[in-house]
């Protein structure tokens, strides 16, 4: 081959090698930018998600603060007043004051160490075959007075009972929590209802209310712990807000699922599922 057509290959092939080395050194460096940016972003939504989270346990903190420093200032108050003043007949009242807010301390405390059981995975089930009716029933009872202090009407649709495989106790309680919350959301002459059907995959119990409402992006929130829709700033309402994910919590561990959906200014449903394999017949077995 002429020395001019070897130079000239020479030349072309330099040529392709530097314009193949540079593609690839492109590629390369386009891989490793996509890689770059995939990586700065996730690390700016775990930076996100770890601001929210600190800023719900802050807020969760000063709830926790204020629900906890106003039932106390009540009882060393009204103590004090029994203590140091004479006798009188109000000291029955100032007893009465006492007795609320200790209950009402009492409460609190109870709910964020059963939240922390339930993380811990510390919190067993004494599981027995009981009539949903009557947990139903007793739920309402423990919410009853609540509702009448605020004229707020609680119906339970009656249905056919039903058996189920639970704890009635911790049932009792995630049920408790619902119906608190639903009251406590609802205004006066508004309403409460209670229902609960059989569907193929297991039992549905619904409680609607005529409450203020959720707004949607607080959905995920509310039911997540620590979360609230209102700081401690501006909340009406008394409570830390571990209802709902207490509720959820303690549906979950029968296996069942808590869903939730509102419309702010009509009111919210509740949705309790309950796995076929909770199911009783009246004779105890599967239905």
């Amino acid at each position: 081959m002429p020395s001019t057509q070897r130079s000239l290959l020479d030349d072309y092939s330099s040529q392709l090698g530097a314009l193949l080395d540079r593609r690839h050194t492109e590629r390369a460096l386009d891989g490793a930018r996509q890689k770059a940016e995939r990586a700065a972003r996730m690390a700016e939504e775990a930076l996100e998600q770890a601001q929210a989270a600190e800023r719900a346990k802050t807020n969760f903190l000063a709830n926790v603060t204020h629900e906890l420093r106003t039932p106390l200032n009540a009882i060393i108050g009204f103590s004090e007043i029994i203590e140091t003043g004479p006798p009188a007949a109000d000291h029955a009242a100032y007893g009465k004051y006492i007795h609320e807010a200790g209950t009402r301390l009492l409460s609190v405390v109870n709910d964020v160490l059963t939240l922390a059981r339930i993380e811990a995975d510390k919190l067993e089930l004494d599981e027995q075959v009981a009539s949903l009716a009557e947990v139903l029933r007793a739920s309402v009872k423990t919410v009853q007075n609540d509702a009448e202090t605020k004229m707020v009407a609680i119906a339970h649709q009656q249905e056919p009972d039903q058996l189920v495989y639970l704890d009635p106790s911790k049932m009792k309680q995630a049920f408790c929590y619902l119906l608190s919350n639903a009251v406590k959301f609802t205004a006066a002459e508004g309403s409460v209802r209670i229902s609960a059907r059989s569907e193929p995959g297991g039992l549905v119990v619904s409680i609607r209310d005529t409450g203020c409402g959720i707004p949607a992006e607080y959905l995920e929130r509310v039911l997540e712990p620590f979360g609230q829709v209102e700081d401690h700033l501006t909340r009406e309402n008394e409570g830390v807000g571990l209802g709902l994910p207490l509720a959820r919590a303690l549906i979950g561990l029968h296996g069942g699922e808590l869903a939730l959906t509102s419309e702010v200014g009509i009111g919210t449903l509740v949705e309790v599922k309950l796995p076929a394999r909770r199911l009783r017949d009246t004779a105890g077995s599967l239905s």
